[in-house]
């Protein structure tokens, strides 16, 4: 079940005693836990939320814990966090060749029908709730708990779902957002849900009475990620426009990053441009790309416009010069600063 599907299910009172809660996406998870409690309050049942190490903590010493709860306590939420029997196993770490400390990633047949009784409650005194990376689909409990309809999934929000995200966003507030102020501020803040709930925030401040998001008001607020920095400097390239060139790259290192870093972030945007040369001759979809980049959709769209200014041979003698500026920060033969500054003159004259 996707976390969508959870939070409709949660705000009609279908509130369940158990939850696995798997994948990368923790402030979502955190929305719907808070969700849960909106609805357990407001139902007049007071819960408190108990955080705990899923990995220090047993599942026996959790359920003991559990037990010695009175009935005049108040109801419990349990958040337990990353549970090696519920989760991926930890691999041996390869320069030890000893395994990590992972606490027990196997439960006993009564230790799972001791979970698995939970979801017959007839009271719901008290909720487990476990969050993981990534739930181990193989193993029996998991597949149980799924087919009890309490596993939820989090994944990483891009494209369609990223959009309607902060679509949704706004709309609580009554706002609505064009279509390029919405591409425009995932290309400043990214995907990094707490990021733009931040941003959000600011822009419907700022807004007042205003009803409606758009570019001039992104560009304003919003300040630019490190990779839309990136994006503005090699376009600025493409174009031979060497002003506007140096201007991104004094943008890019006011904001302190190491000339290593901008040169790795100016390489990879090089690597990909490279190969989306190969992926439009397969005639492959913008979807396809991105999924194949792992780069959001939209990026692709900017990627395809620079890839117009360049072809496979310029590109030949730019990975040139990025070896040579690469050899010359590392070996100190130049000043990192210096070294970008020609990296970046040299790059606007080749032809």
């Amino acid at each position: 079940m996707d976390f969508h599907q959870a939070y409709k299910n949660i705000q009609n009172g279908k509130v369940a005693p158990l939850y696995l809660f798997s994948g990368p996406e923790d402030y979502l998870k955190e929305e719907l836990l808070g969700e849960i409690l909106r609805v357990l309050n407001k139902e007049g049942r007071s819960f408190d939320l108990e955080r705990k190490d899923g990995i220090q903590l047993s599942l026996e010493e959790l359920l003991d814990s559990v037990k010695q709860r009175t009935i005049f306590a108040a109801g419990k939420i349990y958040w337990i966090s990353n549970p090696p029997y519920l989760t991926v196993s930890l691999q041996k770490d390869a320069s030890t060749k000893k395994a990590k400390k992972e606490g027990k990633s196997r439960l006993s047949d009564k230790e799972e029908k001791e979970l698995l009784a939970i979801f017959k409650k007839k009271e719901l005194d008290y909720l487990l709730i476990f969050a993981v990376e990534k739930a181990d689909r193989r193993k029996k409990i998991v597949k149980e708990i799924e087919k009890e309809g309490a596993l939820v999934e989090f994944p990483t929000l891009k494209g369609v779902s990223l959009s309607r995200w902060i679509k949704n966003e706004l709309l609580l507030q009554e706002k609505q957002v064009e279509e390029d102020a919405l591409i425009e501020l995932v290309e400043r803040a990214g995907d990094d849900l707490r990021l733009l709930k931040g941003e959000l925030e600011k822009i419907i401040t700022y807004m007042g009475k205003e009803n409606t998001v758009t570019r001039s008001l992104v560009r304003f607020l919003v300040p630019e990620s490190r990779e839309g920095s990136i994006f503005n400097l090699v376009e600025a390239v493409g174009r031979k426009n060497v002003q506007e060139s140096f201007f991104h790259l004094a943008k890019m290192r006011r904001q302190n990053e190491h000339p290593l870093k901008i040169l790795a972030m100016i390489i990879r945007q090089f690597r990909l441009l490279y190969q989306i040369y190969p992926m439009q001759q397969r005639k492959l979809s913008r979807r396809e790309m991105a999924a194949s980049l792992k780069v959001q959709p939209f990026i692709i769209g900017e990627l395809l416009k620079q890839a117009e200014k360049y072809n496979e041979a310029t590109l030949s003698k730019v990975f040139l010069l990025l070896k040579e500026t690469d050899y010359e920060i590392k070996t100190g033969k130049r000043d990192g600063d210096e070294a970008l500054e020609q990296l970046i003159l040299k790059l606007c004259l080749i032809t």
